[in-house]
């Protein structure tokens, strides 16, 4: 058995392994990461075999054989490079090939925190193995748990990689009962910095692929739900919706109007740092201490929903902005997930679709009933 498909059987079990922890009455940070087994290859909507697995992969490859369990959206400009060992996947940042973004997860505390961003400072040292001194760390969101994120500026050296005098390194570090998850984008200073944002919304969008989610059952207005698609969520569609098919990392999306959409999705983290993610996508402040608990709350069938709402520039993950727009969106906190409904568009637009987006979320429940 190659290295390679060694790997991947190892990270299965350990996934596996943190699967059965968050059975019983487990605290691991990714509540709602059931099952995360590894994915040599992102899942691009419309990509080729190329894009997906990279140019070097051969058929019946361990990147091919592996279950395509993760899921992201890829940054504007961003390319997807061939998997290179242990990078899970491994990204070419704003088409500058000094500047690449991957990610990596090692068994059990995969060295400890400290020690890994002492390595770090180290790797951005000064040639006479003086360490590089921590710009900024803070929490974010990777694969749906709360991670530290350290910047890093320095002389950057990596193994095999270019020797980058005026560099930045930003690096995620979030651990897990059985393993540790390693998200890091490195390259010249100005460009990391720019590219930031975008680093952390890839990490933010890292999910479960869909086909391991809670399958929908949606009915239509004054339609019985049967409970065809099994245990899973439904809801009531609003009248004149249209449903835009499956997408990626969703449950739902809907056609509002011309210029308006609403998506129904899951994931995990603190439902502060995801109405954050949120406010920061319209260019708004995050809600400081003490702000989540002023949210307004709403009645669901799946119990109580907070709303956020945030006007500004909307700015997609595919490079698409809204001026003068609007988000509101309900966050609802399951056990081991949240349910996310959200709406966004032009201002004007997404207020007169708010009565209908609020009778959406009321109607929420589990199961087709």
């Amino acid at each position: 058995m190659s290295f390679s498909m060694l790997r991947a059987a190892l990270v299965v079990c350990l996934v596996l392994g943190f699967l059965a922890g968050c059975g019983r009455d487990s605290k691991a940070t990714i509540e709602a990461r059931r099952v995360a087994p590894t994915a040599s290859s992102p899942v691009l909507v419309g990509a080729t075999s190329d894009q997906r697995f990279g140019p070097s992969q051969q058929p019946g490859s361990a990147a091919q054989k592996a279950s395509d369990s993760l899921v992201y959206e890829l940054p504007p400009g961003w390319k997807v490079l061939p998997a290179k060992e242990p990078r899970l996947f491994n990204l070419e940042v704003a088409g500058a090939q000094n500047c690449n973004a991957y990610l990596v997860m090692l068994p059990g505390a995969g060295g400890g925190m400290e020690d890994n961003i002492e390595r770090w400072q180290l790797q951005m040292g000064s040639t006479d193995g003086l360490a590089a001194g921590v710009v900024e760390r803070r929490q974010v969101l990777l694969l749906g748990g709360q991670a530290t994120l350290v910047v890093i500026d320095g002389h950057y050296r990596g193994m095999g990689e270019a020797d980058l005098a005026d560099a930045r390194m930003v690096g995620a570090i979030l651990p897990a009962p059985q393993f540790t998850l390693f998200a890091k984008m490195t390259g010249p200073r100005a460009l990391v910095e720019s590219e930031t944002p975008a680093f952390e919304a890839w990490c933010a969008s890292l999910a479960l692929s869909p086909e391991l989610q809670p399958k929908p059952v949606a009915s239509l207005p004054g339609t019985p739900n049967g409970g065809a698609g099994g245990p899973g969520f439904s809801w009531d569609v609003p009248e004149g919706w249209r449903d835009l098919g499956p997408r990626r990392m969703r449950l739902a999306s809907f056609g509002v109007g011309e210029h308006c959409e609403c998506s129904i999705s899951t994931a995990g983290g603190t439902p502060e740092a995801n109405a954050d993610r949120w406010l920061g996508q319209m260019g708004a402040s995050p809600l400081g201490a003490g702000g989540y608990g002023e949210l307004a709350r709403m009645s669901t069938g799946l119990g109580e929903a907070v709303l956020v709402q945030a006007d500004g520039v909307w700015r997609g993950m595919n490079g698409e902005t809204i001026e003068s727009a609007r988000l509101v969106g309900a966050i609802l906190p399951l056990p081991r997930t949240n349910v996310f409904v959200k709406l966004w568009g032009p201002k004007d637009a997404v207020a007169a679709a708010q009565e209908d987006f609020e009778q959406l979320t009321r109607s929420l429940r589990m199961g087709g009933k």
